[in-house]
């Protein structure tokens, strides 16, 4: 989600004087530090990044439709033992 924190992901950030992504050309990225990075590592880094999430978010997903699938069992049984 934009705005979240990185959770310690190493991707470009502007710099605290207003530096970094407006100032950089078509090729470079300008960093916190004020390196240049290529665009290609910066691509590369956000898609890390993004993939990292969508993992996590995949692995909190299928806990969920787990614990779903266990609360149906558990109230199909209820209700059958409930109409017998």
């Amino acid at each position: 989600m934009l705005g979240r924190r990185n959770n310690g992901s190493s991707t470009s950030k502007p710099g605290a004087n207003g530096a970094g992504l407006a100032g950089a050309g078509a090729n470079t990225v300008l960093t916190g530090g004020r390196q240049e990075a290529a665009a290609s590592q910066f691509v590369v880094q956000l898609d890390e990044a993004a993939r990292e999430r969508l993992e996590r978010m995949n692995r909190r997903l299928r806990l969920l439709e787990q614990q779903m699938e266990m609360l149906e069992a558990e109230v199909g049984r209820a209700s059958s033992t409930a109409d017998g």
